[in-house]
């Protein structure tokens, strides 16, 4: 029997991002209601309700578990071993979720002196590794939906990721590129 690939679970991974998110809507409404986040924390700038999540947390999901399947079937191997890739997948998802967890403990615990800085670690790290990884995006979205519910962390991962993208591609590649030519 040939061992499945993460993304053959594509609508059960959605139908559980939607119940983890309707968790988190639920038990905020019954305790003093559902949280409305306005940019930069800022009263004045327009808010999003965190029931919007509801729809933006499986969309992200399903949309993400399509560039992570699109991704496999372009694998140069056609016997690659899907075992291992979603070992990988899993791997990075949870990485990116403990971090997204972090920035929402941190925020919690109003700690945003240390999170105005660490917010800028996975474009440090996009100097040696490849962190634009789209269930790096999920995972860290999920990680951060706690704190800032599910449209602030998609805006968030989203500039993110295109930071990492740069990161890797542009800086980290001229710089490979200006050392092969030194040598």
């Amino acid at each position: 029997m040939k061992q499945k690939s993460i993304v053959d679970y594509k609508v059960q991974i959605t139908i559980a991002a939607l119940l983890v998110t309707a968790l988190f809507v639920v038990r905020e409404y019954f305790y003093g209601g559902v949280i409305t986040h306005h940019l930069l924390a800022d009263q004045e700038m327009p808010g999003a309700s965190n029931w919007w999540g509801l729809l933006t947390i499986p969309v992200l999901t399903w949309v993400m578990l399509f560039f992570i399947e699109r991704r496999q079937n372009k694998a140069k191997e056609p016997e690659q071993n899907p075992k291992k890739e979603n070992s990988k997948v899993i791997r990075r998802f949870l990485l990116a979720l403990c971090l997204g967890t972090l920035f929402s403990v941190l925020w919690e615990f109003r700690l945003e002196e240390i999170l105005q800085y660490l917010i800028l670690l996975p474009v440090v790290i996009a100097f040696f590794v490849r962190v634009h990884w789209p269930e790096c995006l999920l995972g860290f979205v999920i990680g951060m939906m706690y704190a800032f519910g599910g449209i602030l962390p998609i805006l968030v991962g989203v500039v993110l990721m295109i930071l990492t993208f740069v990161a890797y591609k542009v800086v980290r590649g001229s710089v490979l590129y200006v050392i092969s030519k030194l040598k």
